[in-house]
């Protein structure tokens, strides 16, 4: 996709027609619009978001589109029109979008004119081919086709709000965009539309419904059941999503004080002494953690060896003083007694007949006889006793370490708690930090309750999950009588086995495009963040910051500036993997990500960095995206303009006549 022109009517500060022509040129892929605060840059943002979605975020009136001046200067029974139009390349045709909305003035005051049962505004879109025809899209289309070009999800990626937008790359959605945007969702569309046995609505829930069991109730009884376990499982399921959100809150509530009680200076030393004990607190934990795993792992493994430990003592001792009769004989074995039966001779020579006294002897010997001797068994006992004496002996060195180490763990920990508690209290009294830190140890209070809420959800998932497995097999069993359910069964296991691939290749998929998409995202925040920090994106594609403390890579405090610095580094990531493929380590396919390039339309891009950041931002960015169009304020361009002026297409002014009245130059 790439963006020809934006012309707006009437839209908020912008009265009358104003038109932007973007460069879409390879070389010269930059279009420049600058203006300082309050001049109409975030308005230019939103006009785009209005025109696709019918969807805008301003902070005040947000439903109201109409320029103030012209709204108050209209009349009872006057209309105006505010109007949005973006002509855009997308494929092998032009688009031209167009929304409006009606305003009447009633009671002197301007109202929207509805178009619908739920809708204000009116969108047509046309499209011209190469030769020179235009097809007019039907109106129960448009909203698809604009989804297939750029989906909703995805808007505030490449329509880009820096100021506004906190921290992207934690959004709670965020996953869902990405394997949107790198073609994931296709294969997960459908393995949610093949679904499983318990979900009635998907295709294998189908087959598994139209089971018969009219003619048993035992089998209605469980499938009830099955679908009764699925339905609790899919209220555990909301409640863990809910916990996450409000997890994801408080966390950036935590965020927000934390850096309210740095930027203190009185109580900044402090709080960076806190900090770090924190993350000291956290390694502890995780040592903690470590070292009950390995207590717990030797023990399960050794327990036995340990607790017998009295009984090998007294079984040493026994054999130690045990005497054995025919003491002469003890090495006499069985088989070396029927060898002589067999010869009729003694070792002595002497000839031995069966009923003779000699034969009838070796007889009774043969007997009492073991297959092995005597001396060898007791040699191997004696050979497993030691064997385990010395792995008990093991075992409780093992024990005494680990034990020894948890011990020191919860001791530094204990320490480390009461130093932080001690700092919290010193800072909550001065210079008027009382509430904040008050409020950071109740949210932190309050993210403890919710994850160990979720953990709680997360084992009763998993008890109702081998109640439905359990059900499922006794059902599975009573159903697979009849012929009509065994073809059933047929289709089903036909329907999981593809479910199976899908989700197989769908898992390797995504771990391969999770690697470079972290590995992208790392080359271009190298280039831009000047220090020695590193991102990884984890399993939820959420990004994170992470720095060396003391030989140890823990996850750093962010200030804006990072902030900013980790979502432009994200999203520049994102545009550049989309217009790759990636090959698959070890095969010799490759997964095409995407054949349509994505622009990049930013306000504020360089807000809160510095000269160096400024420059490095303002040179990757267009090496990255095909196109980019960027409002920036005054003082951050300057910084800036020496490094694209060679990839300028097309720079325009925003001119504040009034706090309601922008022109475009």
């Amino acid at each position: 996709m790439r963006i020809k022109s934006l012309r707006m009517k009437n839209f908020r500060q912008f009265r009358g027609e104003n038109v932007i022509e973007f460069s879409c040129e390879s070389e010269k892929n930059v279009t420049v619009i600058l203006g300082d605060n309050t001049y109409g840059k975030t308005t230019l943002l939103q006009a785009f978001h209005w025109c696709f979605y019918d969807k805008t975020n301003f902070e005040q009136q947000p439903n109201f589109l109409l320029n103030y001046e012209l709204a108050g200067e209209m009349r009872n029974g006057e209309s105006e029109t505010v109007e949005v139009e973006i002509v855009l390349l997308h494929g092998e045709y032009e688009y031209t979008i167009t929304r409006t909305q009606n305003y009447v003035c009633l009671n002197n005051y301007p109202k929207r004119q509805a178009c619908g049962d739920k809708t204000f505004s009116k969108i047509n879109v046309f499209y011209k081919k190469k030769n020179g025809e235009t097809i007019h899209v039907r109106a129960n289309e448009i909203d698809e086709l604009i989804n297939d070009m750029l989906p909703e999800n995805l808007a505030s990626y490449f329509f880009f709000d820096t100021e506004r937008v906190s921290s992207i790359s934690t959004r709670k959605d965020v996953a869902e965009a990405v394997k949107g945007l790198l073609g994931l969702s296709i294969i997960d569309n459908a393995v949610k539309h093949l679904g499983d046995r318990a979900k009635k609505t998907t295709v294998i829930g189908k087959f598994y419904g139209r089971m018969n069991t009219a003619s048993d109730a035992k089998a209605a009884t469980l499938l009830e059941k099955i679908h009764a376990a699925d339905d609790k499982r899919a209220q555990i399921a909301a409640q863990i999503a809910e916990c996450r959100e409000q997890i994801s809150k408080y966390e950036e509530r935590k965020e927000t004080l934390q850096k309210i009680l740095r930027a203190n200076e009185i109580t900044s030393n402090l709080q960076k002494q806190k900090e770090s004990l924190e993350k000291d607190l956290a390694l502890e934990k995780q040592n903690l953690a470590a070292n009950i795993e390995k207590f717990l792992k030797a023990f399960n493994t050794n327990a036995l060896n340990f607790f017998a430990q009295p009984l090998l003592k007294i079984l040493e001792k026994m054999l130690s003083d045990a005497k054995i009769e025919n003491e002469n004989f003890i090495d006499l074995s069985k088989a070396t007694i029927l060898e002589i039966l067999k010869s009729g001779r003694c070792i002595c020579g002497r000839k031995i007949k069966e009923g003779d006294a000699a034969y009838n002897h070796l007889q009774k010997e043969l007997e009492s006889r073991p297959d092995e001797s005597f001396g060898l068994i007791i040699l191997r006992y004696r050979e497993k006793i030691e064997s385990r004496a010395n792995l008990a002996a093991q075992a409780q060195d093992i024990f005494n370490n680990a034990y020894k180490n948890i011990l020191i763990s919860r001791k530094t920990i204990q320490d480390l708690e009461y130093e932080i508690e001690n700092i919290s209290e010193t800072i909550s009294g001065k210079e008027n930090m009382h509430h904040y830190a008050a409020e950071l140890e109740h949210i932190r209070h309050r993210i403890l309750e919710l994850n160990n809420k979720k953990d709680r959800l997360y084992q009763e998932d998993g008890a109702q999950k081998n109640d439905q497995e359990r059900f499922q097999k006794s059902y599975d069993e009573i159903i697979s009588a009849s012929e009509t359910n065994k073809e059933l069964m047929c289709f089903m296991n036909y329907a999981e086995k593809i479910r199976e691939i899908l989700d197989a290749e769908y898992a390797k998929q995504e771990t391969f495009i999770r690697a470079n998409l972290e590995s992208e995202v790392n080359k271009i925040f190298a280039q831009i963040y000047s220090g020695t920090r590193r991102v990884i994106i984890d399993e939820a594609f959420n990004v994170h910051l992470m720095t060396t403390v003391s030989n140890v890579e823990v996850e750093s405090g962010e200030s804006e500036g990072s902030n900013r610095v980790k979502n432009l580094a994200f999203i520049a990531g994102l545009v550049a993997l989309a217009k790759n493929k990636i090959v698959i380590a070890g095969e010799k396919k490759q997964i095409d990500l995407s054949e349509e390039p994505y622009p990049l339309v930013m306000d504020a891009p360089f807000s809160n960095a510095d000269e160096i950041h400024t420059t490095n931002i303002a040179k990757v960015l267009p090496q990255i995206a095909e196109q980019v169009i960027m409002f920036v304020i005054n003082k951050d361009w300057k910084y800036a303009e020496s490094v694209l002026s060679d990839r300028i297409g097309k720079k325009y002014l925003l001119k504040k006549i009034t706090e309601t009245f922008t022109q475009i130059q």
